[in-house]
């Protein structure tokens, strides 16, 4: 059976459920199984609107697990059965040459860290849920997005474009509590995590998760990856026949309003780094898709003004330039990373291993100052710290990669996709920069799906 990892005041609504939500998850993984070996494209859909109910945890003897974690191996075995009954297609490659060598790089970084790490039994669990079951993950979606269905289809670029929407769609649906419930906590105070967050006059909402920041590193990607497709669907939507539009009707209208939720949810967190993130996004797009000169002027006019205009200049300036206690909170978290990297040439290569950087910080921080917190709060010492100087450079490597396959993509008819799917990236990264965009179960998945779809 398992238990609710949430604020109280969700977890005490929640409990009074807890026979019916596990009946019910029952049922769902019993509905997962058969999907996963009759249709793998819909069980990974499903899995990947399930992302959230990694917080539905529950343990056999020693060993932890989340509902989530039980999604996804059922997928995997529903998959493999399919793939070793269909022994006459010709599947897609097990690992896809661009990501090869520096997913097998990520792989081994991170089982070295688990014996750097100062607690073993816990960085086991995080390697397993950070790293193994988002890879299998990511290696099941690249193998059943290229899968032919039973119905009939034109052409295998036609499988492709269907299956990669169910993805999007999935992805989209994923969203709609997150959003709904950070909604009505902006209004209600209900479930918010932090009672400092709670006042009205600043209220920052939480949504399911612990912190506003969550809730924006998961939307963000999610939210370009469907502010591409509405244009996309815009600029083709009068080539269509007249009784399509009935339907391109429909679809825009959904699309726009998990846009419009997911966006009001993301401007509740009052989460600066997401908001950047989108602005970084909206740029990359706005120069690809619309007008490199007028981008170029736009942007360079903006800063400008948000620089003399003494109001704006005020509120930017700080922010911008650290200065503010989140900034400096993150100064201060940077500068332990840096000491603890150059105290030893151990320390150096193979970082603090997985979750050791809360001793670290520990050994540092003044609690009547910063909170503990897990990570460095930048990419790239969340990953040094992590996983090494090896896990770093294989996740800088596979970075890389993923730019040069996007671009190479803009010449073909899979453009738009690979537009959005960098876009999405380039969200990560930039919130990156202050935040901890991989290192937690939803967003390790989030972060391989979109890898998976732009091969």
């Amino acid at each position: 059976m398992f238990i609710f990892d949430f604020n109280w005041q969700i977890q005490h609504f929640l409990n009074q459920f807890w026979w019916q939500i596990n009946f019910l998850l029952l049922i769902i993984l019993v509905i997962l199984g058969y999907l996963a070996y009759n249709k793998p494209i819909y069980a990974v859909g499903l899995t990947i609107i399930l992302l959230p109910t990694y917080l539905f945890r529950s343990q056999i003897w020693f060993l932890p697990f989340t509902f989530l974690e039980l999604c996804i191996w059922v997928t995997f075995l529903g998959w493999l059965i399919n793939r070793l009954k269909n022994k006459n297609s010709t599947p897609y490659p097990l690992i896809p040459s661009p990501y090869k060598w520096p997913i097998i790089l990520i792989l081994i970084a991170a089982t070295i860290a688990i014996f750097i790490s100062p607690n073993l039994r816990e960085a086991a669990g995080l390697w397993k849920a950070y790293f193994v079951e988002p890879i299998l993950f990511f290696l099941i979606l690249i193998n059943v997005v290229r899968m032919r269905g039973a119905e009939p289809l034109d052409s295998a670029e036609d499988t492709l474009s269907k299956n990669r929407e169910i993805i999007l769609w999935s992805l989209g649906i994923s969203t709609l509590v997150i959003s709904l419930l950070a909604i009505f906590q902006k209004f209600t105070g209900f479930g918010i995590a932090e009672p400092s967050w709670m006042d009205v006059s600043h209220r920052r909402v939480t949504s399911i998760f612990t912190s506003p920041n969550a809730v924006g590193l998961y939307l963000g990607p999610i939210v370009v990856i469907y502010l591409a497709w509405i244009i996309t669907d815009l600029k083709s939507i009068f080539t269509k026949p007249r009784n399509l539009l009935t339907t391109y009707y429909y679809l825009l209208t959904s699309k726009l309003l998990i846009i419009v939720l997911a966006l009001a949810a993301i401007l509740f967190t009052v989460s600066q780094g997401t908001w950047l993130g989108l602005l970084a996004a909206i740029i990359f797009l706005a120069y690809f898709k619309w007008n490199k000169k007028w981008t170029i002027a736009i942007v360079l006019v903006s800063i400008i003004l948000i620089l003399i205009i003494p109001t704006t200049r005020d509120i930017a300036w700080p922010i911008l330039t650290f200065q503010d206690s989140a900034g400096q909170n993150r100064i201060t978290l940077l500068q332990i990373s840096r000491q603890h990297l150059l105290e030893s040439p151990k320390n150096f290569i193979f970082g603090a291993g997985i979750f050791g950087f809360p001793q670290i910080q520990n050994q540092f921080r003044d609690p009547l100052q910063m909170q503990a917190l897990l990570y460095p709060h930048n990419i790239i010492f969340n990953f040094w710290l992590e996983i090494g100087l090896l896990g770093l450079i294989a996740f800088t490597w596979l970075i890389i990669k993923f730019f040069k396959t996007g671009f190479q993509k803009l010449k073909t008819n899979n453009q738009q996709l690979a537009l959005a799917l960098m876009a999405a990236m380039i969200v990560i990264i930039v919130h990156g920069l202050v935040d901890v965009p991989y290192f937690k179960n939803d967003l390790a998945i989030l972060f391989w799906i979109i890898v998976g779809l732009l091969i």
